[in-house]
């Protein structure tokens, strides 16, 4: 006789919650599901209004590109501190290209299809900076950035003279509103996480973080691998700056203050290992959007500076601890 073939089991609802709690975003998203939840009991409602949840998702966007690019330099177990000093260095020159008010480099104000671009550039260059003195001189890259985080705002104080730059083409507005500014982050995200899934260059990242010297026996060029992430992360800090002076339509230099921090948080809470070789695009744009709504929250609920503060301290100290935990039991 022929045999029966065995009849799969449906799976019981145990056996679905622990599949879904096992996938390694599964607890950054419940987190923010029950941070909203929260958040909205304490404030009764006014932190899930339509109109401040499309606020969280526009102050998310500026946030979500800087750790983008903050993602592959942490993938690679380095750090760019200069994302706050890159993107306002972005946000004056590009600022005072569309202007006359200012010291305008081309003699005429600029459109924003020229501008946009030379921000973008202003940020890629940085990166590539800060990339040739980690990779070619073996500086360490906290050192590089840090340095370059303060010529960033020096040269923008430079600009400027310390003045916000007003009076920017109304046709600028549209890339920091809804919904231009958003598709822009999640366009940026998905674009990076293809490149980190799917591509050579993604496997070459997550080697020379996991162990540089396998990765170097194996073939790898870490040297380029490093230079190429920092010019990415100058690239979406550039890309930061560029929407936040959209959305406010001025450059200031105080715009970006913090980026830098928001960025790393959201990043290692989104789940990228700060030892670099693991996490993915997806937790970093979960770790952002939580970031943005405890953000908005704390300002909703008239949170003074010293507890905002306190709060983000110890939200980054607390995913710090959980990414050495998790090393630990592996």
């Amino acid at each position: 006789m022929a045999e029966v073939a065995e009849r799969p089991k449906p799976s019981t609802a145990r056996e679905v919650v622990r599949r879904v709690l096992a996938h390694e975003n599964a607890v950054i998203g419940i987190a923010l599901a029950a941070i909203i939840a929260v958040l909205a009991g304490i404030s009764r409602g006014a932190t899930v209004t339509r109109g401040n949840m499309a606020n969280v998702l526009i102050q998310s966007s500026v946030r979500g590109v800087a750790a983008v690019g903050q993602a592959f330099c942490i993938l690679t177990a380095n750090f760019d501190l200069s994302v706050s000093g890159v993107g306002v260095m972005a946000m004056m020159l590009g600022s005072s290209m569309m202007t006359m008010e200012w010291r305008n480099i081309l003699g005429y104000p600029a459109s924003p299809f020229m501008a946009i671009p030379a921000m973008l550039a202003v940020g890629a260059c940085w990166g590539l900076l800060s990339g040739a003195l980690v990779s070619r001189l073996n500086m360490p890259s906290l050192i590089v950035t840090f340095g370059v985080w303060q010529i960033g705002y020096g040269v923008a104080y430079y600009v400027t003279e310390g003045t916000a730059i007003m009076e920017l083409p109304e046709s600028f507005a549209v890339y920091g509103a809804l919904p231009v500014g958003p598709i822009i982050f999640f366009s940026v995200a998905a674009l990076a996480y293809f490149v980190l899934t799917y591509t050579s260059f993604g496997r070459r990242v997550y080697a020379a973080g996991g162990s540089p010297v396998s990765a170097y026996l194996s073939g790898i060029n870490v040297k380029n691998t490093y230079l190429v992430v920092f010019a990415i992360s100058g690239l979406c800090a550039g890309l930061a700056g560029m929407l936040m002076t959209s959305r406010g339509m001025a450059g200031t230099i105080e715009a970006l203050r913090g980026l830098e921090l928001d960025s790393i948080a959201s990043v290692v809470i989104g789940g990228v290992s700060l030892f670099g070789g693991r996490g993915n695009m997806i937790g970093v744009v979960l770790g952002a959007l939580l970031i943005g709504v405890i953000n908005n929250a704390m300002s909703v609920l008239h949170m003074g500076h010293a507890g905002r503060y306190i709060v983000k301290g110890a939200i980054i100290i607390g995913a710090v601890a959980a990414d050495i935990l998790r090393r630990r039991g592996r």
